[in-house]
Formats: structure tokens, sequence, C-alpha cells
């Protein structure tokens, strides 16, 4: 056991000598070297030599042999050794272990050594901090973000309680080791300045060496503000003055006169206190937190050239400081749907092409309607993708909804009644789903667009279903599709946790191609013009932000859910929750809760499992932290893996596979021949250069206007507001407005504030302030006030007396100061309750035969050129009373009395032919509906455009339309039903029942006595479209009565105006023009055979109904309305000649402004009665 066998090996340290263990009983030993046969040899001589060496270091081993070198034995006796020591050491343990439950004890140690402490003297320190005599407090950076949160939530108090109890820095560690936000507040006109300070204070003080660079996107918008002025003490400047007009004024309070001229402006309209705060703010995208670079008082009359220059001046400010260096430059301004900032934004953002040296342009270049306009440096405007979800769930909850596929309407209405097939919701949760309290319920808005594509998944065997006996819900559940594929490719690639970067582009670019097709189809009656230029700006400012990622680091992840704006949502949030839930605060409160709310927020960047977050922001209705961040995305979202390019193009593929199932015409999707024609791409569908949802009044060209506005002439003013302080006894100080109310008031006694009563409080004696070298020491004027923390300089002498200039303020500038007193709670939870008080959405028992339920068909008269027809529409809302219905009760909307509207759809039908006269007619839906003609906005071309009109209820008459298969009927052509979807199946309805309904219905009318020209009139683009024909262009149905009194009533067509001999097409307009001249005093060229509002001599020879109908009475309403005569100056629309100079009110007793044109004319009742007559008579002309 004591044996090296550890050396016996060959190589160095090797024994000299072989061992033969054959016998092991008697061991032979040989040296390696041995040279003989027999007898030993010399080097076998020397072996015993060794062998008793080995025997004495087996025996005693030197210490600190090496354990391979030691026997076996030998190693169990070092195994027990070893042992044993372990028992002492728990013993020892065991008799020291009170030591380990001393707080902090290895900065005790590290203190007292590092302060040259004796063993002794470390042992009583563990000693006495085990006793609790002593209280160790040594901070880390958790902790102070703990105490930082505690003290901006609670405030000292209670920070106070927890460092006792917690052993949380107190508050005076807590300023001496954290930095606090402080904001630079704007006085006066916005100024490079006031966005220095704020970027060094708020932004470059908090960047460590560790920084990563990234992108950065400015953010706008504003929050309530109280409108009252403030005392600034630390700028001697009044603030919360708006900052457009505050440079008519001087903010320094020099003398009492000085508050009397900002009191005056402010009463005088030229100055305004500001109502709201704008705050523009920089978000940097790795690093999830925003910071307030501008914070603003404004009273929400600036113009696009005012938001323009503001947002030109803070890129510029963030580029100019080390801002841009050590961060990045800006890349996008995301904004809400504000018209102003959305047309400064444009004129900003999208003025120039992408330049072609530009990194970004070989990768953009390759992405077909992709728009490439950007502004200077490359940035873009951008929109909240949370915004655009609440947007377009408030389209489906409209009665209006969107049009899909080749026309089918879908909203709220038919949504309600096929979600409740979904097995998770009933009646009432589709009710909240479709009709929330709150609107702005981002969660809600998700749940909705999820539960309409999980509901999509499972139709798929009716939509499939070619011989599906139910019409209506087959081509409702088509449409749904459509509208399923639209919803999950913008709402997945910000909620699927799982998707590659890849693949959240591809869907992005589907949604982008799919919303292109359906626009360019049906335009408004799909989307809004704001809402489609807001979502396509979205999605492309996405494909530059991952490009600009891609150029910048493409090793970095690129998180999707940075697109955004509501980290200044979030932050207004926390301002208000500091103002106990008070939406509204002054303007030195609202900076101080900014600057509370950038802590509380930074406290939460450091440990994100402290934040509840916000209920209305997250995507899901979740407690807790929303599970939807940059930690928690799974997929590969590197951006360097991205090909942007082939994901674009898959996107475009993708959505051609949809577009092809369904019935829409292939022209509108045609993206390679519409995107390879200049001028057209996803923001400018019809070309001409045309940004749809941008108002060209906005984007005129302001290059003339000055930077500051013209001095105001001094007018003197019809009310003078004078504000007089008066001291009686020396003690009260009293508030009077002498000349506008002109009594006394009862005294009061002067009030300060909080910080004034932290002045007034000081009256023991103290170091006197060394006073501001602008005071005058004059001998009979009272000494300066004096104490700790008192500015002298925040005093001004009245009546011999210093009077805090706050206290002036609040006295003579916010006189008139009225509290806007609004809760957040109530206005959160109570001031939603409202919203479906317009909605109702019990259907009732659809099983009843006489109720009539939106979607059903029915059928109207309608007039189209000089013929009255039957029309077959579908019904897409219902109204009564001004409620929307889902469904109503056919005897009540069929009333004579009744309020009951049917908006609704025309349909195309084909009528059969048959040269028999015995066999029936019908007439077929061919899955089509009538179209007409609508101009682009801004441009001179047109598009086809889905007709919908709005009928009383009296004028319809509900139809019940039987189902037929196509491929039966050998008297209509089958290639007219394309618009069937590969269906086999429709509806049809009889040509007698049409005319009978058409007999009927004109019959009610004339009992109702309804004048053939109120009755809806329908141009179709084709006009074999409506009325319905025949192949050989014969009427299928019509009432000769009505289209009789049609034609009488157009008269002789007149082409030349009576009053300058001019030859017009559009008589009615042209008329029109004269009138609005004469009313605004603009002269005519050339001028005209007679004047407007002067009686024509030739009015009896005129032809037609002209001069009849001038002789009789003065004018109807609404001609008056239209002359925009003011109400309180109408004639009677019908009477006797005796009444005809009589007015409907007293002139002296009117409280509008007299209108020039009228007063022009001579006395007012006789212009009014002219007036009236000229209008009679110009719009008989028509």
């Amino acid at each position: 056991m004591l044996f090296p066998w550890e050396r016996y090996h060959n190589g160095l340290d090797a024994l000299p000598f072989f061992i033969d263990t054959r016998n092991p009983s008697a061991l032979r030993l040989q040296s390696k070297h041995c040279l003989s046969y027999g007898t030993p040899c010399d080097e076998c001589a020397e072996i015993p030599h060794h062998v008793e060496h080995l025997a004495d270091i087996a025996c005693t081993p030197r210490a600190h042999t090496n354990y391979k070198f030691l026997g076996l034995a030998h190693v169990q006796d070092i195994a027990r050794t070893y042992t044993e020591q372990i028992k002492q050491l728990k013993l020892q343990l065991n008799d020291s272990c009170k030591y380990m439950n001393i707080p902090r004890l290895q900065q005790i140690v590290n203190i007292a050594l590092r302060n040259g402490a004796s063993i002794h003297a470390v042992i009583n320190k563990l000693e006495d901090a085990l006793e609790g005599v002593y209280h160790p407090r040594g901070y880390d950076a958790s902790d102070l973000d703990i105490a930082m949160l505690v003290y901006r939530l609670g405030g000292r108090q209670l920070l106070f309680a927890l460092s006792q109890k917690l052993t949380i820095p107190s508050l005076c560690t807590l300023r001496t080791r954290s930095t606090f936000t402080v904001l630079t507040p704007t006085i006066g006109p916005i100024c490079n300045e006031h966005f220095n300070q704020n970027i060094h204070a708020v932004v470059l003080s908090n960047l460590t060496s560790s920084t990563s660079l990234c992108g950065v996107s400015l953010m706008i918008d504003e929050i309530a503000l109280e409108e009252m002025a403030v005392h600034f003490s630390k700028y001697d400047k009044v603030g919360s003055l708006c900052w457009k007009h505050s440079h008519l004024i001087d903010p320094v309070l020099r003398t009492y006169e000085s508050a009397m001229n900002i009191a005056q402006k402010i009463h005088d309209g030229e100055v305004h206190l500001g109502k709201e705060l704008m705050v523009i703010g920089a978000l940097c995208f790795s690093w999830d937190e925003i910071f307030p670079i501008l914070v603003a008082p404004t009273c929400k009359t600036e113009n696009t050239y005012d938001t323009e220059q503001n947002l030109s001046r803070a890129i510029a400010r963030w580029n100019t400081t080390s801002a841009a260096a050590q961060i990045r430059p800006v890349w996008s301004l995301a904004t809400d749907g504000d018209a102003t900032r959305c047309a400064a934004g444009h004129k900003l953002f999208l003025k120039i092409p992408l330049p072609q040296d530009s990194p970004l342009f070989g990768t953009l270049i390759n992405m077909p309607g992709l728009n490439l306009f950007t502004g200077d440096n490359e940035v873009r405007l951008d929109f909240d993708f949370k915004h655009i979800f609440k947007c377009i769930c408030t389209l489906l909850w409209s009665p209006a909804g969107v049009v899909l596929n080749n026309g089918r309407i879908i909203n709220s209405m038919m949504l309600a009644w096929y979600l409740v097939w979904l097995p998770a919701y009933d009646e009432a949760a589709v009710m909240k789903l479709l009709h929330p309290d709150d609107p702005q319920d981002v969660p809600r808005a998700v749940e909705l667009i999820l539960a309409i594509i999980e509901f999509s998944k499972l139709q798929h065997t009716i939509v499939a279903d070619s011989f599906s006996t139910d019409i209506k819900t087959r081509a409702d559940l088509q449409s749904i599709t459509l509208l399923s594929a639209l919803l999950k490719s913008i709402i997945l690639p910000f909620t699927d946790i799982s998707l590659w970067l890849s693949k959240q582009v591809m869907l992005l670019s589907r949604y982008s191609h799919l919303t292109f097709a359906f626009f360019h189809a049906h335009q408004r009656s799909f989307m809004s013009y704001q809402l489609y230029y807001d979502t396509q700006t979205m999605t492309k400012n996405s494909m530059f932000c991952i490009a600009k990622q891609q150029d910048l680091d493409s090793h970095a992840p690129f998180f999707l859910g940075d697109v955004r704006d509501d980290p200044l949502e979030i932050l207004f949030g926390r301002t208000c929750m500091i103002g106990g839930h008070n939406s509204v605060s002054s303007y030195a409160q609202a900076l101080n809760h900014l600057g509370t709310a950038k802590d509380i927020n930074s406290v939460f960047r450091h440990h994100p499992n402290l934040d509840p977050g916000h209920r209305r922001l997250k995507l899901m209705c979740q407690e807790g932290v929303d599970h939807i961040n940059h930690e928690v995305w799974k997929g590969d979202i590197i951006s360097g893996r991205c090909d942007l390019p082939l994901a674009w193009r898959s996107g475009r593929d993708a959505a051609l596979s949809i577009l092809t199932t369904s019935q829409l015409d292939s022209i509108h999707y045609s993206f390679a021949e519409h995107f390879n024609t200049p001028g057209i791409d996803m923001l400018r569908p019809f070309g001409d250069n045309k940004y749809l949802g941008i108002s060209q009044d906005e984007l005129q060209d302001t290059s003339d206007i000055p930077k500051l506005p013209p001095a105001v002439v001094a007018v003197p003013p019809l009310q003078c507001l004078e504000t007089v302080l008066t001291q009686e006894d020396g003690d009260e100080v009293r508030d009077a407005n002498v000349a506008l109310e002109g009594e006394d008031d009862d005294d009061e006694e002067l009030i300060l504030n909080f910080q004034e009563a932290l002045i007034d409080e000081s009256t023991d004696p103290a170091p006197s302030t060394q006073p501001s070298s602008k005071f005058s020491m004059n001998p009979s004027s009272p000494p300066l006030p004096q104490g700790p923390g008192i500015q002298p300089d925040d005093y001004l002498l009245y009546n011999g007396r210093w009077i805090h200039k706050q206290t002036i303020c609040r006295l003579v500038i916010n006189k008139d100061f009225i509290s806007k007193l609004l809760n957040r709670l109530e206005r959160v939870r109570g001031g939603f309750m409202k919203v479906n008080k317009w909605i109702n959405m019990s259907a009732g028992q659809i099983t009843d035969r006489n109720l009539f339920l939106v979607g059903d068909i029915f059928l109207t008269i309608l007039c189209s050129s000089h013929t009255l027809s039957i029309g077959v529409l579908r019904s897409t809302a219902v109204t009564l009373n001004g409620v929307s219905c889902a469904s109503i009760n056919i005897t009540i909307m069929k009333a004579l009395c009744t309020t009951a509207k049917i908006t609704r759809q025309l349909l195309t039908i084909i009528p059969t032919h048959s040269t028999s006269s015995d066999i029936a007619q019908y007439c077929l839906w061919d899955g089509g509906y009538v179209t007409a003609r609508s101009l682009i906005p801004g441009t001179s071309n047109s598009m086809e455009r889905i007709v919908i009109v709005t009928v009383p209820g009296t004028l319809i008459e509900p139809v019940n339309p039987e189902m037929t298969f196509i491929h039966l009927h050998d008297d209509i052509d089958t290639d007219a039903f394309s618009q069937v979807s590969s269906g086999q199946s429709t509806w049809q309805v009889s040509c007698d029942a049409l005319q009978a309904a058409c007999d009927i219905l004109w019959a009610k009318a004339v009992e109702l006595k309804v004048p053939v020209k109120s009755i809806a009139s329908v141009t179709p683009i084709d006009i074999k479209l409506f009325p319905y024909q025949f192949p050989d262009g014969t009427p299928v149905v019509i009432s000769i009565e009505a289209s009789s009194q049609l034609t009488a009533s157009e008269g002789e067509h007149i082409t030349m105006c009576p009053l300058c001999d001019a030859n017009v097409l559009d008589m009615r307009d042209h008329i029109r023009r004269h009138i609005l001249r004469a009313l605004t005093n603009t002269p005519e060229e050339p001028p005209l055979k007679q004047e407007v509002g002067l009686t024509s001599p030739s009015a009896g020879r005129l032809p037609g109904k002209w001069g009849a109908s001038t002789s009789t009475h003065s004018g109807t309403d609404l001609e008056q309305a239209a002359s925009h005569i003011p109400k309180d100056r109408w004639q009677p629309s019908y009477g006797d000649s005796s009444e005809q100079d009589k007015e409907n009110i007293p002139v002296a007793s009117g409280s509008h402004p007299k209108c020039p044109a009228l007063e022009s004319t001579g006395s007012l009742p006789w212009a009014s009665k002219q007036a009236c007559t000229s209008l009679q008579l110009s719009l008989s002309v028509v």
C-alpha cells in the first residue's frame, strides 16, 4: 500500500527498475539498464539501495509532498486529518454564527478597516450592531431608486417613516447622492436657450460611458393647464402666459403698473393665459425612456407655421448640442391625429426625395410603393400604432362601418350578429366590445380585433360552400374574412412575441398593400383620408427605422414597439397622478409634476417589475407589467438578419393571394402597374402628388410670414380693467374692481399661498439679506423684508408696503380666475358612460316576422334622370329618433308619423329574359352594387363609389327574396354573375312584385304629399345599372305618373343669366355666386345689368314659373338661410300681401351683428325683403 506506483512509468522521475509481478509471492526486480543474463550486473546490484530509500520515504514522507507520490495508506491518513479539522471548524462556526445576522457585515468591516480601527474595535462595532446599539447604513443604487420612488410618490413624510423602518436612504442622503429632474420654464417666446438648458439638464446629465447609440424620436402633445399666472422667483418673471403672444408684454414686474399692464393686455385679448401645456419630448429607442426638452404654455391658437417653426427648432437644437453626437440624430417625429401638427409634420418631413447617396437608398428603392420623401437629415413623420388601433375600432363601431370586397358594408350591427357565435362571448360581452364605455381603451380595441380574427378562422366551411342557401350570411362572411386578414396584418406585428423581424415586416407590407387596394376602390367608404394617411405613414416610418438601425448597428435588435408616442402619454398620466388625479394644475406645479414623473419613469426603467403599467395603454387586459416589451420578445429581431426588400415583396405576394379570391376589380390591386407610374405610391394612391388627409389650406406657403407678428396698434378699450390695492390700518389689503364693479367689497386679509406662507411665518429676527441694487432705498420707505430664504427682488412697494409679487399675480392678473375642476377619476370613470346613448343593440327575437333587421333586403322608390323606379336595397343602418338600432318593428317603421330612417346600399340586379308572356320574370342579384362617379379631392380625377342613400321608413317595403341557383336558369347570362365569387347560389325577386311595390309606394308618397323632387335621386356611373333594364333597354319597373311629373317639373332649361347675359351650364352655381358677391359687397366684373336685391322689372316676362314665383312670396326659410340672411331678419315664407312689409322679429330686439351687405342697401326691413325676393328670383331660374 505504500509503494509509489505513481513513479512506475517511463519518463522524468521514473523508477530505475522493472517489477515482475507474474509471481506475487516472489516479486523480481530488474534494472532497466541490465546487460547480463543469469548473474546480477552492477546496475541490478544497486536496486536494493533504491528500495530501502523508497521504504524510508514511504514511512516518513516529507512535508508538502505531492499527494500523487504518496501511498494509499498516507492518503487515508491525510483524509482522516481533514475530517477532524472539519469537525473543529464546525464547532468554531457554531460559536461565531451569531455574527452572521449582523446587517451590512461586510460594509462595517470595510469602513472600520478604512478608518484604521483595530481588531478589537471591529469586534466591538460588530457586537454593537448585533445588539442593535449601532445601526449601519449603506445604500446601493437599488436603495436610492426605492427612496426616490417613495419620495416622489408619497412625499417626505412617507420617506421619513420608511427610512426609519426599512433602512432606506433618508431625504438628506437622497439629495446628496441623487439628482432630481428640474425643467426650465418657457417664459416669453420659445427660443433656443429653452431647448439647450433642458437638453443639458435632462438628457446629457444622465449619460454614462456605457451608453449605446440608438435612434431618437421626438414627440409632441398637450396637457390641460390652469389658466393662472405665476411668478418665478428664480427668473423674476411672470410665467404661464402663452408663448405665441407673450412678446407683447414685459414679464418682469418692476412696478405695480407692470402688473396692471399685463392684466389689461389679457383683458383685451392681446395676450392669453396658457390653456394647455405643450410638451416636446425625446424618446431613445433602446432606452425606452422619454426626456422632456420643451415645456411651454399655449393658448391653442398656433397655426401650421408656428408648429413648423417649433419642430424645426427642436430638431436643430438636438443636432447642435452634443446630444446628436452622444446618442444619435433625430429619426422621426411621432404625434397623434392633431390636424395642425399633422400638416406641419407633412410639410417638414415629406418635402424632399431620399438622396441617392444616402446609405438607405439602395435598400428602400427596391421596395415598390414605399414613399421615399423625407425631411432634412432624413427625418420622417410617425403615428402611434395604438392610436391607429383605436381609430380602426372606432371605424368599426360607427354605423357607417367599412366598405370591403366589391361594396359590402361591415359595421357594428353586422358584427354583433356574428361575434356571438364565438363560445367565449355572449350578447353582453359583444356589446362591451363593440360599444365600450371608454373609446380610448386600447386593450378593448385589441380584444375586438382579435375576436374578429378568431371568428374568421371558424367560418371557412360556410365561405367555401358555393351552393350555400344563406346568401346574406355567406356574403357577409366573405367580407369579414377580408377584414380579418387586414386586421391580422396590423395587429400581429405588435402582439405576437414569437415573430421574427422579417415576419413583422412581411405583415406590415401585406397590410399596406391590402389597405391600398381597398382604399383605391372605395376611398372614404373604406377608411377616412386621415386614417389612411396615418396608417401608411406609420408603416413607412417603420421601414425607414429598420433600415436606419441596420446602418447604425446591424448586430443590435430593433423592437418594433418603439415606433410609438405613448411614452409621452404615460408621462402625462404620471403627472396627473402626482396631482392627486387632478388633470389640471398651474404652470409651476406642472413643471414640478413633470420632473417628478420623469424621476418615477427612471426608477421604473431600472426596475420594470415595480411598474404596474397603464390599463388603457396596454395591449392586453392583464394586471401587472405589460407582457409585450423588449425583454420578453422571443422572436429574432436582430436588424441585420432582416432582408427588407425580400420581406416587402413577400407581403405584396401575400396580399395578392388574398385579393385574387375577392370580388374586387383587379385594376385596384395591379400593384406593378400602379407603382411604375410616377407620382403613385402608398401615400399617394391616385397620383398627381396628392396626399389625401392633408388640408391644402394648411400647406400654403408661409415663407413671407415674419417670425414675430407686427406690433399691435394701441386702441382705447371699450372697458378698462383697473385693480387697486388699498391699505387700511396697515394690516389689510383690499381688492376692488373700480371700473367694472363700482361697489365696495368686504375687507379680506392678505392670503398667501404655501410658498408665501413660509415667508410670512419667518418673523423672528434674522440676518437680513443684502438688498438688490435696483431698489432705491428711500428713507421714507419701510424696511425690506428680512429672514432666511427671503429674496427682496420678490417684493414690490405699493402704498408704503412691500407686497409679494405672487400675491400681486393672484390679486391683479388672476383676479377672474376660475378653476377648471377636471377631476381625472370622475372624468375617466364617469365621463364615457353616455357614449352608448345613441345606440340600441337590443335586437329582439330574430324570428319575429314583424321585425326589420339591419342587413335585410327592402324596396323603395328612387329617381334617376326623369324616371321614377323601384330600387332593391340592403339596409346597413336603422335609426329611430336619432338612435341607431339593430332592429325595428315594421309597423312603427312604416307609420305615417314615424321618425325612422333607413340607410342602405343600392343593389344591382339582372332580370330574366323570356319570349313568352306566360312565364313569370324574375330579377336576380348578381352580387354587385350600383356605383356612381366620385371626384378625388384636390385632383381632376374621379373614381367609382358605392351608392348609399337614406330614406324615411314610410317609403319602404320589406321583401323576402327566395333563394335560387344560377345554373338552373337558362334565361340569363351566367357570365354577368362574376361578382358572386365562384358561388352558384343567389336570390331572386319577381318583377310583378317589384311593380306592385312601386305603385304602392308612389301612392303612399302622393298621400303624404311628398314632392316628387324630394325623393332620393341616383345618378349611376352606368345608366344600364339603374333603373333596372331588360336586355333590350326597356325599364323593368317604372311609375309613369311620377315620371311625367318629374319631366314637367324640369321646365324650360335656361342657359343665359338674366343678370349678366352669360351662357353657363350650371345656372344654380352661377346665380349663387352673384348672391354671395352681393352679400359680401364684392364688385362684379363686368358690372351686372341690375343689382342683386332690386326687384326685376322683367320678372313677369321670364319663361317658365319664374315670374309667378316672385310675386307670391319672399322666399322659403331654406332659401333665406342659403342667402346668409340672419334668422332674425327673415321674411315670412308664405302669407298675405299685406304682411310682406313686416319682419319676423323687430329690428331693435336683435342681438346679432348687423350684416354690412344688407345695411348698405338701405333700411334693414327693406333690404331683407329685397334680398329674399332676389334669391327667390334667382333660384327660380335654376
